[in-house]
């Protein structure tokens, strides 16, 4: 979102005080609770699998209550500097021990595996969250060694060569989406070919499914376990918190299906949109609703290491403006989404989750005003002072439909240098129960 557009969501002091952060709305919504009473067991008799411990329960402990001064006085650092060491960088990642992973893999018991994608699968003009630079997915093909069929697509670089980079890169702009020829004659006496992806400006990890890593958010130039940006980001990567440093994910994945349980209490707080179920828009997802998610899936909780895999059904709005080219959805998908708000970030954050994921493009609660002028502090509450990953547009639709409430969460992002983002594709491994 541009700051432009944010008036409506901050006052100017506060437009100031969000930064380069870029402030969004995140709002302190109350939704109400209707259908909760009563829920129980799953209908689905699913077992709680490996739970033993990390129980969630309804207390007042929690609330919306919010600050930054544990970031600036040092205190969030000494929590994760005596959790995970001075030096850490890699957060809540640590949770996922060689135990971990081998208890997760033990829940594959049936004989028979199968594989379930997690992702949108990315296009070009794949809606997102509207800031400048833009963030934009816009993917060209490079062709070497042969004439392609289509030249109409594509233009030839050879034709200005390497000099005058600076009006290169303009005319670049002003061709638009066409792919590059970079000769047509082949190379070496194997007359080799070969095709590469290029992304033009623009081009970014932090879209549509996403893994945000511990650099991506912080307080002034205070990141995750008190590392300070003004030292670690340099023009070319953030040496420091980097998302290389995640490295191959194989844990307990737990589906929180708000949107399939709240299909079961009733339509209140469900809206179809083309035939396809969605939570209402801004809805906040209470940890009430969580809590009885959890007990409705018969999942025993959450534990140390998991990742957390929220199911609003906002995916959908992207998928139908895309198939319908519908500029009025995209605008709907930005404008604003269910989601989780402080509260519910403390009450996970408390398990110590590796990864918390929605299928929504931010997570957390967004489109109304927040009282407090903060923007994104579920991410703030998250990544900074927390080191727990946020998993976006993390698709979930294929495990609710065949009741997969605990799974094997499978994920290796981007081996980019100091990237802030992983901008791959997670996988399931379920039992295949066919």
């Amino acid at each position: 979102m541009r700051f432009d557009h944010l008036h409506h969501h901050l006052s100017r002091r506060q437009l100031f005080k969000a930064g380069a952060v870029g402030a969004a709305a995140t709002v302190a919504h109350t939704s109400g609770l209707a259908g909760l009473a009563g829920a129980g067991e799953s209908a689905h008799g699913h077992s709680g699998g490996m739970m033993s411990s990390g129980r969630l329960a309804v207390t007042d402990e929690y609330d919306d209550s919010f600050s930054i001064e544990g970031a600036l006085d040092g205190s969030w650092a000494a929590e994760t500097s005596a959790r995970y060491g001075a030096d850490d960088e890699r957060g809540a990642v640590n949770e996922i021990t060689p135990a971990k992973t081998a208890a997760a893999l033990a829940m594959l018991d049936s004989g028979k595996v199968k594989t379930v994608t997690m992702a949108h699968l990315m296009r070009n003009g794949f809606p997102a969250y509207v800031t400048f630079p833009p963030r934009r997915f816009e993917q060209r093909i490079t062709v070497l060694g042969y004439e392609p069929g289509n030249p109409d697509e594509f233009f030839s670089t050879t034709t200005t060569g390497f000099a005058g980079e600076d009006e290169w890169r303009a005319a670049d702009r002003e061709r638009g989406p066409l792919g590059y020829v970079q000769g047509t004659t082949p190379l070496g006496a194997n007359e080799l070919s070969g095709h590469e992806e290029r992304y033009p400006e623009g081009g970014t990890l932090q879209i549509a499914t996403q893994l945000d890593g511990l650099a991506h958010i912080g307080v002034r130039d205070i990141f995750y376990n008190g590392h300070r940006a003004s030292e670690f980001t340099r023009a070319h990567a953030v040496t420091k918190l980097g998302i290389h440093l995640v490295g191959p994910v194989v844990t307990r994945g737990v589906l929180v299906d708000v949107l399939g349980y709240k299909q079961a209490c009733g339509p209140d707080d469900v809206q179809m949109i083309d035939g396809r179920p969605v939570l209402t828009d801004r809805y906040r997802i209470t940890v009430e609703d969580i809590v009885e998610t959890l007990k409705w899936e018969g999942v025993g909780g959450i534990e140390a290491g998991d990742v957390v895999v929220i199911r609003t059904g906002w995916n959908q709005l992207a998928e139908l403006a895309l198939e319908n080219e519908d500029q009025d959805l995209f605008d709907r998908y930005l404008a604003g989404e269910p989601g989780i708000y402080i509260r519910e970030a403390k009450m996970l954050g408390d398990h110590r989750p590796a990864i918390i994921a929605s299928d929504s493009w931010a997570l957390e609660l967004v489109g109304v005003p927040d009282p407090n002028g903060w923007a994104f502090p579920v991410h703030t509450e998250l990544l900074t002072k927390r080191g727990i990953r946020i998993g976006e547009s993390v698709i979930s639709d294929g495990l609710a439909e065949n009741g997969n409430f605990e799974f094997v969460y499978c994920y290796m992002p981007n081996h980019h240098y100091g990237a802030t983002a992983g901008a791959t594709a997670p996988f399931a491994l379920v039992n295949d129960e066919s």
